[in-house]
């Protein structure tokens, strides 16, 4: 499956001083990626959790390349990498027009019940996101290892 693209503008209060947009941001781009990509594969966050599964985010990296801008247009593109019973890693990539990379990065996220502990993801969500994962790694960088960790 192709990565999941969504395209947005920039807006004000996600820049700094000097017009460049704060690192925190791309936090925020990370989930609207992902939750709209859950949307498109048909299991919208808001009825995973009316189910009783929640997904936080239990760990993430960030690789910032080129600087994105205020008013600029963006896409986010966002890749299903890894699912196991009970773990879910998502990869990003933010682009600028010209395709060139904004930011890198990935979260990972585990299966949780209401009451916080480790509950297995039901057997169409699987099947879904497994099936979302594509055949080879879309991301030259952050496919099998965290953006921002060297190797030894």
């Amino acid at each position: 499956m192709p990565a999941h693209r969504h395209r947005f503008r920039v807006r004000y209060g996600e820049t700094d001083q000097m017009g460049v947009v704060h690192h925190a941001a791309y936090v925020l781009y990370f989930e609207e990626g992902r939750t709209l990509m859950m949307r498109d594969l048909g299991m919208p966050y808001s009825e995973m959790e009316a189910s009783g599964v929640i997904l936080p985010v239990v760990d993430m990296g960030i690789r910032f390349r080129t600087p994105a801008k205020y008013d600029e247009e963006l896409v986010t593109e966002t890749n299903v990498a890894e699912v196991s019973g009970v773990r879910m890693r998502f990869e990003y990539r933010v682009l600028h027009e010209d395709e060139s990379v904004a930011a890198e990065g990935y979260t990972v996220l585990a299966s949780v019940g209401e009451d916080g502990r480790p509950r297995r993801l039901p057997k169409d969500v699987l099947s879904v996101l497994r099936s979302a994962i594509p055949d080879e790694g879309l991301f030259a960088g952050v496919q099998g290892e965290d953006p921002g960790r060297t190797a030894p």
